[in-house]
């Protein structure tokens, strides 16, 4: 008795949801404008490059030499006293700077410059001047 009543249950409940599934409630789509509608954008014969970016400009020796400082006094831990000594020329190492301030300084420069130094190049970088030629030979910086 128990498993007949579970058999028209459960066809009762099948029954309901194929009649379920086959209502489907009508929608009505919007249609669409006419393409006479919009408006026709025409290109002047002037612009040369159409898009939404600019195509990268070459870099100049002192943009680049401006930007490698301006990455190693914008690192968080640079000491304020070290500013007046920082120039092209000088050496990390005798400015106070261990292995993990050059790392963090190598950093900077990534994120400045938006790509990534191998670490066997970044050993050999030991003062500003170092990093302003590794950058200005990977980017062909000539003037």
């Amino acid at each position: 008795m128990l498993g007949t009543a579970v058999c028209r249950v459960a066809s009762r409940c099948c029954q309901i949801a194929a009649r379920n599934l086959s209502v489907r409630p009508t929608t009505v789509l919007p249609r669409l404008t006419t393409a006479s509608s919009f408006k026709v954008q025409t290109r002047l014969s002037s612009v040369e490059v159409f898009g939404p970016f600019d195509p990268p400009k070459q870099l100049t020796f002192k943009e680049v030499e401006e930007r490698v400082l301006k990455a190693i006094r914008s690192w968080d831990r640079f000491p304020a006293d070290k500013a007046t000594l920082l120039k092209l020329e000088a050496i990390f190492s005798e400015m106070g700077f261990d292995s993990l301030d050059h790392v963090e300084i190598m950093m900077a420069i990534e994120d400045e410059f938006a790509f990534e130094i191998p670490l066997t190049d970044a050993e050999k970088l030991k003062t500003p001047k170092d990093i302003f030629k590794f950058i200005c030979e990977r980017e062909d910086v000539f003037e």
